[in-house]
């Protein structure tokens, strides 16, 4: 009886991720314009490199919240700061107190200067490393190192709510060629940082599970998204809904997430 139980449960769990009624797709956009190139879901490493540098880019405000210390002007896209003061304040909330910015955005430039300096051991060559996205930050501590205090196994708890994943997990040396880095946080947004964490994947293998699969529908801190893989072509069909988003996948495709009603 408790093995049943059990089994339910676990059933119960993976269906509030994953739900089989794909919606109709009577909404027809052009993806003209848009470039494969760019987007929360670009996978970069040493095979794929960066393909077009970020335009959207601001500084991380110092004042972000009074747990984070921003010693530097550190710049990152956009769309990350909302999702990244919102994850800081639910920290603050759970008392955790000290964490540090150490790095962000990297020009090419930068990125070059550093893998000459430092070696393959410390840094990747330009166009091999996230932090020439815009959508990596290096996150640590005022208290120690990550792998050790509470800022790191509390945002390896919780990133993820917010659209953060732990880019170079221990688990996954084999997959992405990186030591673990407790402290590399890459934005892929929502519900994707959640669907990784729930099915243990790095990216490598969530854009390869994307191209397998060609679509699915989740059901994720009560919305409900539908998430599809397109590729060569100007044209897709999605559902009837006004909150979607395009992304490329750095490689020929693109990851399109809409919002269903």
């Amino acid at each position: 009886m408790k093995k049943i139980i059990i089994a339910l449960m676990i059933i119960l769990f993976c269906y509030q991720f994953f739900i089989n009624d794909s919606p109709k797709l009577n909404q027809e956009i052009s993806l003209q314009g848009k470039s494969p190139y760019n987007g929360n879901l670009i996978l970069i490493n040493k095979d794929f490199k960066l393909q077009q540098e970020p335009t959207n880019l601001t500084i991380i405000p110092k004042g972000l919240t009074e747990n984070v210390l921003i010693d530097s002007e550190y710049k990152v896209q956009q769309s990350l700061i909302e999702p990244l003061k919102q994850m800081f304040e639910a920290a603050q909330e759970d008392d955790i107190q000290h964490f540090k910015i150490n790095s962000a955005y990297r020009s090419g430039k930068l990125q070059q200067q550093l893998y000459e300096q430092k070696g393959a051991e410390y840094a990747l060559p330009s166009g091999s490393s996230e932090h020439q996205t815009g959508l990596s930050i290096d996150i640590g501590s005022t208290q120690g190192t990550m792998d050790k205090t509470m800022e790191g196994k509390w945002l390896e708890e919780h990133a993820t709510d917010y659209g953060f994943i732990l880019r170079y997990p221990e688990n996954k040396v084999d997959i992405t060629g990186i030591a673990f880095e407790p402290w590399h946080f890459r934005y892929v947004g929502l519900p994707h940082s959640i669907i990784m964490k729930q099915k243990d994947m790095s990216l490598e293998e969530y854009i390869k599970f994307l191209e397998d699969e060609k679509d699915y529908t989740a059901k994720v801190n009560g919305v409900k998204y539908y998430v599809q893989y397109v590729e060569n072509t100007n044209q897709a069909k999605i559902p009837d809904s006004t909150k979607y988003e395009v992304s490329g996948d750095n490689l020929n495709g693109f990851i399109i997430t809409s919002i269903l009603k």
